[in-house]
This record gives C-alpha cells, sequence and structure tokens, in this order.
C-alpha cells in the first residue's frame, strides 16, 4: 500500500481501490445488518416479555469474562475486514 508522502496522498493502489473498499464496505454492511438484527430481537423480546426496560437495557454493561470474549470477537472482525485489503491480488507485478 503506498504510504503518506507528500507526492502520493493516496492509501490505496489506484488499481484496487474502488474493489477494496468495496469488499471492506460489504463486511461491515453484513456484520452491522446481523447485528441490528439480532439486537432489535433481543431487546424486543425481553421487553415484551416483562424482563426488562428499556432503562434497565440501557444500563447493562459486561463482566470480565463477557469483555473478553468481545474483544476476541473485535479482534477477528477487524481481521475480516482488513484481510480485504491484505488479500488484494498485486498488480503488474508488484
Amino acid at each position: 500500500m503506498p504510504g503518506f508522502a507528500a507526492d502520493n496522498p493516496r492509501y490505496l493502489a489506484a488499481d484496487t481501490d474502488v474493489e477494496t473498499v468495496y469488499r471492506m464496505l460489504l463486511e461491515v454492511a453484513s456484520e452491522l445488518w446481523v447485528t441490528r438484527d439480532r439486537l432489535l430481537l433481543l431487546e424486543g423480546t425481553l421487553s415484551r416479555r416483562g424482563l426488562m426496560s428499556a432503562e434497565e437495557l440501557e444500563e447493562l454493561a459486561f463482566d470480565d469474562e463477557h469483555a473478553a470474549v468481545l474483544e476476541e470477537e473485535r479482534q477477528r472482525f477487524v481481521g475480516r475486514l482488513f484481510g480485504c485489503v491484505e488479500d488484494v491480488p498485486a498488480a503488474n507485478g508488484r
């Protein structure tokens, strides 16, 4: 990937910009949609069953064990997202 030199301000190679950004966008969009879908389902179910109010849901926090699981999931997600950039085939033998 090109660097931050003043004479070359691009962050991705010109021949992979659109495809790479598109792949990254699709990865983020798919994660966001699944997350929103599951979150709305879970919150709606908890609320309808009278198990938690909207205020209680807002106050929830992770314990140490779940925070560690979340961090592992975050690292996997970031790896998949930036894997889109790293997996781009070299153009013109570069």
